[in-house]
């Protein structure tokens, strides 16, 4: 299991393991194979040891997940869904929030001082200012889910990080509307790569909003 899987690869070297939970944007959906998804291009390009639990169709801060996040050996976390949480099984801004707040509550219990990088939803065109059954925009999502880690949680919190999602991804890198293709991932990775390994070698360290 990934609990037991060795972080040493290749002459000694010791690689930081990041856990990076998503829906089916972290899995890959869309890119040309699984080794194009942002994660794994991030996790060549800075040497990280990535672990990929991405779940399609789901990742809406579910507390199992959380509790298995929680258990499993990190020196950084990266938490980045909301999409599902706009369709399929709709949530308010009000409920995304206190799910997100609950969710970082319980990987905050087994990660006390591990780097969390949260990163908002990327565009989806659909969905941007299209109420779901319990109105709420992904519009209106994103934004609860950036106050909740800029604004309630952020001051308390040295360790944890937002990155706003919004403009990680250009519309016409969405072949379905939703999923990023290669250059799409690429465009993340440029981004999210440099970030995430800030923080893997400054996790006892402050850093501002945007590294």
């Amino acid at each position: 299991g990934i609990r037991d899987q060795p972080r040493s690869r290749g002459l000694g070297d010791v690689y930081k393991r990041q856990l990076c939970y998503g829906d089916s944007i972290a899995e890959g959906w869309c890119a040309s194979e699984p080794a194009a998804a942002w994660p794994h291009i991030v996790a060549r390009d800075h040497g990280l040891d990535a672990i990929n639990l991405g779940y399609a169709g789901a990742a809406r801060g579910e507390i199992a997940s959380a509790q298995e996040i929680a258990a499993l050996e990190a020196d950084l976390i990266s938490i980045a869904h909301g999409t599902n949480c706009w369709t399929r099984t709709p949530q308010s801004a009000h409920l995304f929030a206190a799910s997100l707040d609950a969710f970082i509550d319980i990987v905050r219990a087994g990660h006390p001082e591990t780097p969390i990088i949260a990163i908002s939803p990327i565009v989806r065109p659909d969905a941007e200012e299209t109420q779901n059954a319990l109105g709420a925009s992904l519009g209106d999502l994103r934004a609860a889910f950036e106050e909740t880690i800029e604004t309630r949680r952020k001051a308390g919190d040295p360790h944890l990080f937002l990155v706003p999602g919004r403009e990680l991804v250009a519309e016409a890198q969405l072949p379905d509307g939703i999923h990023p293709d290669d250059a799409g991932h690429i465009a993340m990775a440029q981004v999210l790569g440099p970030v995430l390994a800030q923080r893997a070698g400054q996790g006892d360290e402050q850093g501002d909003k945007h590294a």
